[in-house]
């Protein structure tokens, strides 16, 4: 029977069942870790390492343990930046620190990074370079921490810029991706060059990715699952703002033509955006019209396609296989979300 993604999503949630059988006491600790996974997920990372240890001539029963380590790595961060955000909902249900306490929330995040690393060494056993698979692991947990600090900072740095914002979406967002596919490269003993090529793909997948969920943020509907606008509201300084910020200053300079008017009014938007670190829900509308109107939203559009078209372009440089295909289709459901 050909495999298809669901049968690699099968097999990680029956690796995954098997292996947090074997945590259960003290309660206390790990009973709000099997009750995050119970929430369910996509399962997208630890799919990225099977597929791409797969995909360059490895097994992925040795790159499964590994795989599951990233998925730890994962609601490890979740639980942690839902703390940070002061999240009451999660995946449709109260997130760890609601449900119990800030105190049991966090020691359960750090004891998933310890299983991580349990796990990290049955995978890495397979590996012609085990250290190269303990480094990919750790220097993708303090990028992922590098780039939750830089989200912090961007919110209130006067300097904010668009470089910052590329920079930590780099290492919030696609770093973990990077991560996932490095972790099966290594493991099935990939040629440099294969590695970077895989690298290269989950990187522009990652930073597009984040790039139009900051678009569908601002246009989507409530079907989207987010509060429409919520970007907006919450005072977060994305791509889109930042761009809208760079072109209403050109525009005042008189670099660029506009309607005097309109410009001052959207000077006006930003400059309140910025001292009330966000505007109420009505106001919504607003930015939507000056995104419109500047140009911004189209642009980003484009941007995504770019990074997208270029992503798929070093995954095809790989040798064709199944698990590359499939990692083709991961990524083209991936960026397949509409508002």
């Amino acid at each position: 029977m050909t495999a298809t993604l669901n049968t690699y999503v099968d097999e990680i949630e029956g690796a995954l069942r098997d292996v947090m059988a074997n945590y259960r006491s003290p309660h206390s600790l790990y009973d709000p870790v099997h009750y995050l996974f119970e929430g369910g997920g996509k399962r997208i990372r630890p799919l990225m390492t099977l597929l791409a240890c797969e995909a360059c001539g490895g097994d992925r029963a040795h790159a499964m343990p590994a795989a599951l380590a990233v998925e730890l790595m994962h609601n490890f961060t979740l639980v942690h930046d839902d703390i940070m955000d002061s999240s009451a909902m999660r995946r449709g249900r109260p997130t760890v620190h609601m449900k119990w306490d800030v105190n049991t929330a966090i020691l359960s995040g750090d004891v998933m990074m310890g299983v991580a690393m349990r796990l990290l060494e049955q995978s890495a056993r397979h590996a012609a370079a085990p250290v190269d698979v303990f480094s990919a692991f750790s220097t993708g947990l303090i990028d992922v921490c590098d780039g939750q600090a830089l989200d912090l900072e961007l919110q209130t740095s006067p300097q904010a810029s668009i470089d910052a914002y590329f920079d930590m979406i780099t290492k919030k967002t696609a770093r973990l991706l990077e991560t996932s596919v490095v972790l099966g490269a290594h493991i099935a003993a990939a040629p440099s060059p294969l590695t970077e090529t895989l690298r290269t793909f989950a990187r522009n997948i990652g930073v597009a990715f984040q790039l139009q969920d900051d678009v569908l943020d601002l246009l989507g509907t409530d079907g989207f699952g987010k509060t429409p606008g919520g970007d907006i509201i919450e005072g977060k300084r994305t791509w889109l703002i930042l761009t809208a910020r760079e072109r209403v200053a050109a525009a005042r300079a008189g670099e660029r033509m506009h309607d005097r008017a309109s410009v001052d009014a959207y000077h006006e938007l930003l400059d309140t955006f910025d001292a009330q670190s966000g505007l109420p829900k009505e106001r919504v509308p607003d930015v939507r019209t000056m995104m419109d109107a500047l140009g911004v939203i189209d642009d980003a559009r484009a941007v995504v396609r770019d990074l997208t078209e270029d992503a798929f372009a070093h995954l095809h440089a790989l040798p064709a296989s199944p698990a590359r295909d499939m990692l083709h289709h991961l990524a083209t459901q991936l960026m397949g979300r509409t508002t």
